[in-house]
């Protein structure tokens, strides 16, 4: 009888330890693409009716790049598509330059 504290005590601990050290679900494919594209267009200074244009692209061709990068730019003044084209520009070399070594704690 001794023992049962220590049984039980063991039992919740295996079965609670093994559920909290499982890893959080990365997020959906499409989450990752909207957060990605989202700062860009932050920049851009759209209006209200830009924006829900641009909502319905992404509805509209969720799976097809080229239609929805042309039908945005069709969205977006000049300026707003050099702007775009500078930011996106300005990304890949971001994802191109070296990146430092993680730091050793």
């Amino acid at each position: 009888m001794r023992h049962l504290p220590v049984l039980v005590i063991g039992a919740l601990l295996a079965t609670v330890l093994p559920a909290s050290a499982q890893d959080p679900q990365p997020p959906a494919p499409q989450a990752r693409q909207h957060r990605r594209g989202n700062g860009d267009f932050k920049q851009l200074g759209l209006t209200d009716e830009q924006k829900q244009k641009l909502q319905a692209i992404r509805r509209q061709y969720p799976d097809d790049p080229k239609a929805r990068r042309k039908a945005v730019e069709e969205v977006l003044t000049p300026e707003q598509q050099d702007k775009l084209k500078e930011l996106r520009r300005h990304r890949r070399e971001m994802r191109r330059a070296p990146q430092p070594p993680p730091s050793q704690p």
